[in-house]
């Protein structure tokens, strides 16, 4: 029959910590809770726990920094005994907390691959049209002007050079913009320009001087032709109808790179 010095013993053995609490002072521990502190258990024993090393322990995860610079971490669980103490368990799960932070990181940079486009590296059409609504909003709450460009590359030429020339034209309008204003990508040759704060007249403007500089979009004229359009907000305009009205004004700007 198991007595109470081998179960004791047994305990001294677990991968986990073990605290048993009476009247709010620590009534007994294991070796393994005990060497965390790395403090004697006999100086432990009979400590009030509000005065000792365990006082911030009783939380669902605890996190413990060692002394060689290391943090382990601890699930805990309780429960009451029949003599009126109450046990303490602690399991760690260092390695699991490890491989979550992990994950969480592997999911934040597949979430931001998830908002760039391949080709260009520019924000693919989820997190530009993310971009343009809350561009919208603020544009409703504030009043401020917002106007949009869109540009798309209309070409003949074998996909391997269409991917170039998309990634040239993007490197350019990059270039161009100003820090407030962001572009991305609506299809595989089509960019929308997003520009805060900007009017109609001088999105127009901008949009002839991108195309102008030639020496900059670095394909000739017989390799593609650029077609613009665009549109402001205002009010009562939502998403689609702002993309709307820059799409139908593609259909009366085809430029051939304003040649």
């Amino acid at each position: 029959m198991m007595t109470l010095e081998d179960l004791a013993a047994t305990l001294d053995l677990a991968p986990m910590g073990v605290l048993v609490l009476k009247d709010g002072q620590i009534a007994w521990l294991n070796q393994t809770l005990a060497d965390l502190t790395e403090q004697p258990r006999e100086a432990l024993v009979g400590n009030a726990i509000g005065d000792s090393h365990f006082s911030n322990w009783f939380q669902e995860i605890v996190e413990v920094a060692t002394t060689d610079g290391m943090h382990r971490h601890f699930r805990w669980h309780q429960a009451a005994l029949a003599n009126g103490s109450q046990a303490h368990y602690f399991v760690e799960i260092t390695e699991q907390v490890s491989l979550q932070k992990t994950a969480q990181a592997l999911e934040t940079k597949l979430q931001a691959l998830d908002l760039k486009d391949a080709t260009t590296g520019l924000q693919n059409r989820r997190a530009i049209m993310q971009e343009l609504n809350r561009q919208i909003s603020r544009s409703r709450r504030y009043e401020n002007p917002l106007s949009i460009i869109r540009l798309t590359l209309e070409s003949s030429v074998e996909k391997p050079r269409q991917d170039e020339i998309m990634r040239t034209l993007s490197a350019a309008l990059k270039d161009k913009l100003r820090w407030a204003d962001e572009v991305g990508m609506l299809d595989d040759t089509t960019f929308l320009l997003v520009l805060p704060e900007t009017s109609l007249e001088d999105a127009k403007e901008l949009a002839t001087k991108l195309l102008s500089d030639r020496a900059a979009l670095d394909f000739s004229a017989d390799e593609g032709k650029i077609r613009y359009g665009v549109a402001a907000w205002s009010k009562g305009d939502d998403l689609l109808k702002l993309l709307k009205r820059a799409e139908k004004d593609q259909d009366l700007n085809l430029s051939a790179l304003l040649s």
